[in-house]
């Protein structure tokens, strides 16, 4: 196990630092300081080819804005906060008059600081952010700890931790884009989709949570048994067609201790295994994506061209008395953790 490490880009507040957490078998995780961005996950084929299952820009200096958020940490709140507003909180606005995925100033933008680990049988950083009372318009002195772990099994997890001083709100996950089939150019259409689900959170014409819950039984949203993510593209489903004729949607797990969601390309043979504590998981396959910001050659581009998992609370237990809640107390302590493990069919 060993743990590399370059400067990218040169950057005026600070260097763009890239990281790569590599096994004995050639298995390999890079990210940035920048956002914790995940910008590569090197898996092998059935015929042993490594290639990057994760979608990347193609020139470094797009990950200052990162308008797709690929592959970054995001906090404090993951998701849509409807009007911007937590409670008396008003929140800084980004997508029209709403606030997603923590603002303009969320956790994607932030500068990590980095702390390297190797162990005999794994290797891991340590990336910490403190982020003040106020900043972004939310309350509590918030200081957070993700933890990145790649093992000799080719499993690599996030562990999330954070604690405030003040009651806050906190729901934090990664954006990567997954397509297992890598640098062929084909989209995630044919990738199957396993995971136990009963439900998926109802969105106005905004993607905006309404507070109501649709059961999955019988829809397009029953995954049970796995499903092509073609399905769900070409389904005539009022819900699939307001966000762009796809999934973006919050899908609440049947609650165990640890959840799962399995993803499948025949062509290549990969698998990819999900695995976390969260209760719920918001899978989008990319159904507003455009071509407007060049990604590495030969990978998908525009509409489907990948799948994101994005492991979380539930913002919706606001709403919905009940769930469990993104709301956390003074003191409290906030943990979670969702593991990737790469194999073949």
């Amino acid at each position: 196990m060993k743990i590399l490490h370059e400067t990218i880009l040169t950057h005026p507040q600070q260097n763009i630092e890239k990281y790569t957490l590599e096994n004995g078998q050639g298995f390999s995780v890079s990210f940035l300081n920048l956002g914790g961005t995940i910008t590569s996950i090197m898996a092998p084929d059935k015929n042993g080819n490594f290639e990057n299952v994760v979608l990347a820009y193609d020139h470094a200096e797009q990950y200052i804005e990162n308008p797709y958020y690929l592959g970054a940490l995001i906090g404090r709140v993951a998701g849509r906060v409807p009007n911007a507003e937590l409670g008396p909180y008003r929140l800084e606005a980004n997508e029209g008059e709403h606030h997603l995925h923590g603002g303009p100033h969320g956790f994607h933008q932030v500068f990590w600081n980095v702390k390297t680990v190797e162990h005999e049988d794994a290797a891991e950083v340590i990336l910490t952010h403190f982020s003040r009372d106020g900043e972004g318009g939310y309350p509590g002195n918030l200081e957070v700890q993700v933890t990145y772990r790649l093992d000799c099994d080719n499993t690599f997890t996030i562990d999330y931790e954070a604690r405030s001083d003040k009651d806050t709100w906190l729901n934090l996950t990664n954006h990567a884009y997954f397509n297992l089939s890598a640098d062929s150019g084909r989209d995630v259409l044919n990738h199957s989709l396993t995971m136990k689900s009963d439900a998926i959170a109802e969105f106005d014409d905004d993607s905006i949570p309404t507070g109501k819950w649709i059961r999955a039984k019988e829809t397009p949203f029953d995954l049970k048994t796995g499903k092509l993510l073609r399905e769900a593209a070409e389904s005539d489903h009022e819900q699939i067609i307001k966000v762009g004729n796809g999934f973006d949607h919050l899908f609440l797990f049947e609650q165990s201790e640890l959840n799962q969601v399995s993803v499948e390309e025949q062509e290549s043979g990969r698998k990819m295994v999900v695995q976390t504590t969260d209760p719920a998981a918001v899978i989008y396959m990319a159904n507003k994506m455009d071509t407007d910001h060049p990604l590495k050659p030969g990978q998908a581009t525009g509409p489907y061209a990948a799948i994101c998992i994005e492991t979380q609370r539930i913002p919706e237990s606001l709403l919905i008395p009940g769930l469990p809640t993104h709301k956390l107390a003074a003191h409290e302590a906030y943990r979670s953790r969702t593991s990737f493990t790469f194999g073949l069919i």
